[in-house]
This record gives structure tokens, C-alpha cells and sequence, in this order.
């Protein structure tokens, strides 16, 4: 069946350090003008995603944080979203308060006109630093979770570390929390130069949130089948999107469990969209 919609993650994927490549925007052009829907679908917000959207001169809408979130992608607007539990919010913040982590609170910027709650007074990560800098974040910094005014806004609960410091930390939350919380931890996306060890993320999302979830919504509200969706990707957030979809193309280089669930590879960053975006077309 004929590729009507295609979801294309960032990091690893699409964005290379400068940019969208010239071919990957080209091939993305092709595919529009043959009507193909191209959807970006990726782990950071809307207001982080920026350099991508302006490369691709994206219209339509985007999937963002993960799933949590859809916006038009050209105004921001929050279209759908999936906040975090209340109580999970608490349990997790004390979690990674209790071992010394700064807590990330990603919010629904549209609607709470800022972007993260940072929770307690312990020093950031260089590397979260450095994103907050390179992507114009606009957070508000308070010492204890009693001073967060609002939870309602709250799509994501995460923070960042060096190394293993968090692989403890993921075990106890589950045990805590169980199918009340979803939780991914991975390497961070940083420049190589900022750190001196690998960063991790830890990141918890109510239980529904996946790409594929809010993909297969919006090709559900397009009459679109899900034999007519392709995905690519390579990270741990993808391998829903990339199971699910009719067509899911692992990236060169990709996480084993995206591979694994994929139907085809194909080349690496920089190169490896536009080459799959043209197979697509070619079997239209």
C-alpha cells in the first residue's frame, strides 16, 4: 500500500549537528510533493525542535516529548497531549531528589507559557546547561516541589546524570510506581566536548505515552491506514512507532531494539532519510 503518512524522528535521524542536510530536505520536498504527510515525531519539545522545523519548513502538525504532546508545527499550538499523574509526579520527584538530582518538569508550553519546572538547589549537568542555552529554554527554578505552583501543565518528570548514576534509580521508581508510569532512560544528546563522561536521561511519562499512540491517533483522524504509515527512526523512543507502523525503517547505527522490530534499514545520518523517502517513492 502507498505511503500516505510518514513520521520522521530528530536526533540520530534527521538533525545532524548542522542541521537538516541538503539531501534528507530534498527527498522530504519529493515526498510532500507526491502527498505524502510529513509528520516530525521526536523525543524533545516544540520550542527545542526549532532548527529542524525551520530546515524542513515543516507545516502541519508535530509529534513532540516523546508522544506526550501533538502541536501544529508551525505555531506551537498544543493539539493533544497526555499530562503526568499528580501523584506520580511527587513520587518520582522525591525519588531523584532523595539521590541528588536536579527534577525536569517539561511542561505544555502553550498553555503554561513557560517550558520546565526545575526543581531543588543541587548544580546541573553541564549538558543540561548547555541545551538550555543552545535552545533559548525558558525555565523557572524552585527549591522544593511544594513551590511548584502548578503540576497540571506537566507532559514529562526527568533529570540527567553522568554514566550509570541513574540505572538504580529507574529500578526503584519501577517498583515504586509499577504500570503507573512509563519510563525510558538513555544517552543524552550532547556536544562531545561539554562533558567528560556520557550523559544520561531519565525520563517518566504517563503510561499511554508512545509515539506510535499519538501517530496512530492522528492517522486515525486522517482515514489513514495503518498499512499506509511508514516510520523512521533509530532510538529507544522510536521502536513503537517503528513496530507499529506499515513500514518501519531502521537508521544505520540504530538502538538493537529498533532494529529489531524494523522491516528494512537504511543509510546513516545525513543521508539515510532521504534514501528511504526515495525506496518509498519508488513503490508507490
Amino acid at each position: 500500500m502507498p505511503t500516505r503518512l510518514l513520521a520522521i524522528d530528530l536526533d540520530g535521524t534527521l538533525l545532524t549537528r548542522d542541521g537538516v542536510s541538503d539531501s534528507d530536505r530534498a527527498a522530504i520536498d519529493r515526498a510532500r510533493a507526491a502527498g505524502v504527510e510529513i509528520v516530525v515525531a521526536t523525543g524533545r519539545a516544540w520550542s527545542e525542535s526549532q532548527e529542524a522545523l525551520r530546515d524542513i519548513e515543516a507545516t502541519g502538525v508535530m509529534i513532540a516529548a516523546g508522544g506526550a504532546l501533538l502541536h501544529d508545527a508551525g505555531s506551537g499550538r498544543t493539539l493533544d497531549r497526555s499530562v503526568v499523574h499528580p501523584e506520580v509526579i511527587e513520587s518520582v520527584t522525591r525519588s531523584l531528589r532523595r539521590h541528588g538530582h536536579v527534577v525536569h518538569l517539561l511542561q505544555d508550553a502553550p498553555r503554561a507559557g513557560f517550558d520546565y519546572w526545575m526543581i531543588g538547589s543541587d548544580p546541573v549537568s553541564e549538558a543540561t546547561r548547555w541545551w538550555f542555552e543552545r535552545h533559548g529554554v525558558d525555565a523557572r527554578w524552585v527549591e522544593t516541589m511544594d513551590q511548584v505552583e502548578s503540576l497540571e501543565n506537566t507532559v514529562r518528570v526527568g533529570t540527567t546524570a553522568l554514566g550509570s548514576e541513574l540505572a538504580h534509580i529507574v529500578e526503584e521508581i519501577r517498583t515504586d510506581l509499577e504500570d503507573r508510569v512509563m519510563l525510558q532512560s538513555w544517552s543524552a544528546v550532547v556536544e562531545s566536548e561539554i562533558t567528560g563522561g556520557s550523559v544520561h536521561l531519565l525520563e517518566a511519562f504517563d503510561p499511554t505515552v508512545d509515539k506510535w499512540t499519538m501517530l496512530e491517533a492522528l492517522a486515525r483522524q486522517r482515514g489513514i491506514p495503518n498499512e499506509a504509515v511508514a516510520a523512521i527512526g533509530d532510538g529507544l523512543n522510536d521502536v513503537g512507532m517503528i513496530r507499529g507502523a506499515g513500514i518501519g525503517i531502521a537508521m544505520e547505527g540504530s538502538d538493537e531494539r529498533v532494529v529489531a522490530v524494523s522491516d528494512r534499514r537504511t543509510g546513516p545520518l545525513g543521508t539515510g532519510v532521504g534514501e528511504a523517502i526515495d525506496r518509498l517513492l519508488e513503490e508507490r
